[in-house]
């Protein structure tokens, strides 16, 4: 009885066209598992995004969409910033000297490209675009960050080194200058100035085994080892630059 009540049901509402119908049905089938095949697409992309940024990134440089040069260039306001994610969870580290909130943990979800704080509003999030295995973009209207990842081998496999109270030559790029760590959180420069002040600020941050130097004016320095009156070290623009701070009395 129920089939023939089916058949009828049919027969009202598309009369003798079987086939139409049959035909309708195995269309809004079909549209209905892509729709679903559509949506796990995007679930397992994003699931697959977030694995891909697990580890420790650190800032490279920043850029707007009108710019010419998108690069790091020296003397410009610093960019500061060390990131970690851990499956769901980041921590971000920044220079204390140029934020109020220097450390922020939160958790965080990828919708498609959209990076999501936990309990923020799609519209309020920022576009990771794009990712690769070694570097991200994050965007934020008309500003763009770059981040580069930080693989075990630039972890420092020195002790004991020390920066406040020693004297450095540090070449970078086609720049050289002197620098003396007076404190903790002071350096005098030789080579730049703010105004009439050859002083700057500098903090030294120890994270997942990786040692990073953040002073005003130049990129993150990557301390990796001291040999003798030499530390090597890794900054990051376009790509991994290698440098030597060469101590001196």
């Amino acid at each position: 009885m129920e089939k023939l009540a089916i058949n009828a049901q049919k027969n009202r509402r598309f009369g003798n066209n079987l086939l139409y119908y049959d035909t309708y049905i195995k269309s809004t089938i079909h549209l209905r598992k892509l729709f679903s095949i559509l949506i796990l697409t995007f679930i397992l992309t994003s699931c697959h995004n977030e694995k891909k940024l697990n580890g420790t990134w650190i800032s490279s440089y920043k850029f707007s969409n009108n710019d010419s040069i998108k690069e790091y260039v020296v003397g410009d306001f610093s960019f500061n910033q060390l990131i970690t994610f851990d499956n769901g969870t980041f921590n971000i580290k920044k220079f204390k000297y140029d934020s109020y909130e220097n450390e922020q943990i939160e958790k965080f979800e990828l919708k498609g490209n959209s990076f999501i704080i936990a309990g923020n509003k799609d519209f309020n999030s920022e576009i990771i675009d794009p990712l690769t295995k070694d570097s991200f973009v994050l965007k934020n209207f008309n500003q763009n960050r770059v981040y580069k990842r930080l693989v075990d081998s630039l972890k420092n496999k020195s002790t004991g080194l020390k920066l406040t109270g020693k004297k450095y030559v540090r070449k970078f790029r086609k720049w050289t200058d002197t620098i003396q760590f007076i404190n903790d959180s002071v350096y005098v420069s030789n080579s730049w100035k703010f105004g009439d002040s050859d002083h700057f600020m500098w903090e030294r941050i120890n994270h997942n085994g990786f040692d990073i130097l953040f002073t005003e004016n130049y990129a993150p320095f990557v301390l990796k080892k001291q040999i003798k009156n030499k530390i090597y070290v890794s900054v990051f623009g376009n790509k991994k630059e290698d440098y030597i701070l060469k101590e001196i009395e």
